[in-house]
């Protein structure tokens, strides 16, 4: 797990009022003299508008794009490139520490049919997305939802992180759906400390919220005393995927505050 703050973020932008909250963010969360990138990905769609075909990016088109997010992104490397923007967010990702972008929180049939850019990054990328609808917060507290299976600890680790590098509480919140049944929580927030490296159990005291129903309303009802939510995204069959999402994306889909997803390694 790399460390936070991280000295190599990707921004992918759209030129929109989150891109900008987007940015915001990635300097919070940056090391000083990080390096830092605006990414923007020209889409074209795979069907033509009013029958006429979507312009490519031009040469010029390109040079335009590359002012604004020169004189948006002062001193920050830029780039603009055309395909498809998750597959291109994905691939351009690769050797950062951490990816930074807006959620549009696209729902119902627009969603169903468009996807979400944020999601299906979160879903594939090999590094940690942080997701943001709104402007930084002071992150007094940090919520790390984990549960009994082994990709939680990667979540885990970075919530550590996270409220490490930002001197704040961190809470775990483990979700029963069945109280009788459940596992003893108090057990497994202990074996998750004794495998976070030693600096980080000297530097986070974390505190335990147990919740039974059903997770991803109990994620977002205990959000909304946090400042950032951290979670490990782990991809499920892909029948569970197309239909319900995986547990992070649907925290992320609603969640009014940041969430910082880790990669399962999967």
């Amino acid at each position: 797990m790399r460390a936070l703050p991280a000295s190599r973020i990707l921004v992918p932008v759209d030129l929109s009022p989150v891109s900008a909250h987007a940015w915001r963010w990635a300097e919070v969360f940056a090391a000083p003299g990080a390096h830092m990138e605006a990414l923007y990905v020209h889409e074209i769609p795979p069907t033509p508008v009013m029958g006429l075909p979507s312009p490519s990016l031009s040469a010029a088109m390109r040079a335009r794009i590359l002012a604004r997010l020169k004189r948006f992104h002062p001193g920050a490397a830029v780039r603009a490139e055309q395909g498809d923007p998750a597959s291109a967010i994905v691939r351009r990702a690769r050797g950062f520490g951490l990816i930074v972008m807006g959620s549009h929180g696209r729902r119902g049939l627009d969603r169903a049919l468009l996807g979400s850019v944020c999601e299906s990054v979160v879903r594939d990328a090999g590094a940690p997305v942080l997701a943001v609808k709104a402007g930084p917060l002071k992150v007094a507290s940090v919520l790390a939802p984990v549960n009994l299976m082994p990709y939680s600890r990667k979540g885990f680790e970075l919530a550590a992180r996270a409220a490490a590098a930002f001197g704040a509480t961190l809470s775990v919140l483990h979700v029963s759906r069945d109280a009788q049944r459940g596992a003893n929580p108090r057990l497994l927030l202990g074996g998750l400390l004794a495998r976070l490296p030693e600096e980080l159990r000297k530097a986070v005291r974390p505190r335990l919220i147990r919740r039974d129903g059903d997770p991803v309303r109990e994620i977002l009802k205990e959000s909304r005393r946090h400042g950032l939510v951290v979670l490990t995204a782990h991809r499920k069959s892909l029948f569970s995927d197309l239909v319900l999402g995986t547990t992070a994306e649907r925290v992320l889909r609603h969640c009014p505050r940041p969430v910082l997803s880790a990669p399962s390694g999967r």
